[in-house]
């Protein structure tokens, strides 16, 4: 059993983690992608993947330019022993959970999300995880609302993170400037000035009727990821 307390940074939220679990512990651990199946055999499968292929990566770049190659060097590691042991470590602590919990990786890093505090000291245990971090989910307010001090809208509507062209682009922003009842957040107020053509999905603007959407559909279809009703904080 671990001995330290784990310091939770509280999360507020207007659910849980993926609406079902309360705590949360991110860590990075080299090749932790191959773990998007939680199977042995299908970790040394990944590893040999891309053992070969990184092999194949170099000795090709070894004949061309120096740059690229050392920018590949650095982003293409030696899979050694260790890390291997590493994987398949934490595969059998996660194999070998009772509790209900969710798996997410991406690249060098991944989270593990649970109800039960158990798993997340056991996995805080193992010397291989680094940079661990402590997150618990604290439900405030109602699902798919958004508190403000001094709320002026009813609506907050985030947009998606997609590519769109530069007529696209100048569409939106003739539109939204003549949109007198409506809020753009800051980052979208930015991005509007500079010359790139990809949304992000923190970028909101808030509203008072719901119809409003159908406008906006109007000028790019799509472009919306999700509606929140804005409640004024207590």
């Amino acid at each position: 059993m671990t001995s330290q307390i784990q310091q939770y940074k509280l999360i507020v939220k207007d659910r849980l983690f993926y609406n079902q679990f309360e705590y949360a512990i991110g860590f990075q651990l080299d090749e932790v992608s191959c773990l998007r199946e939680l199977n042995h055999a299908y970790i040394d499968t990944m590893i040999e993947r891309r053992r070969a292929w990184r092999e194949v990566a170099h000795q090709r770049w070894q004949k061309g330019n120096n740059t690229v190659g050392n920018i590949l060097s650095r982003r293409t590691r030696e899979i050694t022993d260790c890390t291997v042991s590493d994987l398949h470590e934490l595969a059998d602590c996660l194999l070998g959970s009772k509790v209900d919990y969710k798996l997410v990786v991406s690249a060098n890093y991944a989270h593990v999300y649970a109800n039960d505090q158990t798993l997340i000291n056991q996995l805080s245990d193992l010397p291989s995880l680094r940079q661990k971090t402590y997150s618990r989910a604290v439900v405030t307010r109602p699902k798919d609302t958004i508190r403000l001090k001094h709320p002026r809208h009813k609506f907050r509507s985030y947009l998606k993170s997609t590519k769109i062209s530069q007529e696209q682009k100048k569409h939106l922003t003739d539109f939204l400037s003549l949109q007198n009842e409506i809020r753009t957040s800051p980052a979208l107020d930015g991005w509007i000035l500079t010359p790139f053509c990809r949304t992000q999905d923190y970028f909101f603007i808030d509203h008072d009727e719901m119809n409003w959407l159908t406008m906006l559909s109007l000028v790019r279809p799509g472009l919306v990821r999700k509606t929140m009703q804005i409640i004024p904080a207590k």
